[in-house]
């Protein structure tokens, strides 16, 4: 348990959150308006330790970790700073990356129980919430619940910042890591300030999967919101409730995690 506190971050983390309750409203967005109905919504993001009480339980194999026909892991994106700024691939695809190794093949970082699992693809989202007795949150629901009941500002001329009090990235990305709020990298879950429902990291972090608008779908395309820790200010201002980005629905990276909405009400069967 961490109990220093980092600029930006809580006096404590805050771990074992467990599952808010998020009004009724209604959200805007780009021109439709959204009448959401009270739902509930996970505090944090997903951790190693829920994701691996799934595994065992279940036995799931994650899209990362599936071998393919010509015998090969078919692995995930790790994200690995270039040598020189000049450079302009900073993801690599690795065969062996996948939740139980971030890292993959270079192997560096051994993740704690409470950072949030990683190297998520929509299907294994979805597996995930399923077995909680729940589901992925839709986009709207996701902003709505992001703002926290506060009105969305206003944006400036140069577009929306990364948020104050998030897991982000500070300095040049991507080769300068200042890391001014005391996170290299992942934080763990619930380090950072709650909003105003009692959720966390719904700025950075981890990039999310929601479902997205129907509306705007398109074929085999998903949706990842709020960001992540490798949003910086010249390069990615996602680390915010309005971060969004289109992705392939079978990608995953060592920055894409979700959490779980929930529907009925808690009691009689646990949600896990």
């Amino acid at each position: 348990m961490i109990t220093a506190a980092p600029a930006g971050a809580s006096d404590v983390c805050d771990s074992a959150a467990g599952i808010v309750e998020v009004p009724a409203g209604t959200l805007t967005q780009r021109g439709d308006t959204h009448e959401i109905a009270a739902f509930r919504l996970d505090a944090t993001e997903v951790t190693m330790a829920r994701f691996a009480e799934f595994v065992a339980e279940t036995g799931y194999v994650t899209m990362a970790e599936r071998v393919l026909e010509d015998g090969q892991r078919n692995g995930s994106a790790v994200f690995r700073p270039p040598a020189a700024v000049g450079a302009m691939n900073w993801w690599v695809f690795d065969g062996a990356a996948s939740w139980k190794d971030p890292d993959g093949e270079a192997g560096h970082h051994e993740p704690g129980p409470l950072e949030p699992v990683t190297h998520i693809a929509q299907a294994d989202a979805e597996a995930f919430a399923a077995w909680a007795g729940g589901r992925l949150p839709t986009e709207a629901e996701w902003e709505h619940a992001a703002h926290g009941g506060d009105e969305a500002p206003e944006v400036g001329a140069e577009g929306r910042h990364n948020a104050s009090n998030a897991n982000s990235w500070q300095g040049i990305f991507p080769v300068e890591n200042l890391s001014r709020d005391g996170y290299p990298g992942l934080a763990p879950v619930g380090c950072f300030p709650a909003n105003g429902y009692g959720l966390r990291d719904m700025s950075g972090n981890a990039w999310e999967w929601v479902q997205p608008d129907a509306r705007r779908d398109r074929a085999g395309k998903g949706l990842l919101v709020g960001g992540s820790y490798l949003c910086a200010e010249n390069f990615c201002r996602n680390a915010n409730p309005f971060g969004r980005q289109v992705q392939d629905v079978g990608f995953s990276a060592s920055h894409i995690g979700f959490r779980v909405a929930y529907d009925s009400e808690i009691g009689g069967e646990p949600v896990k």
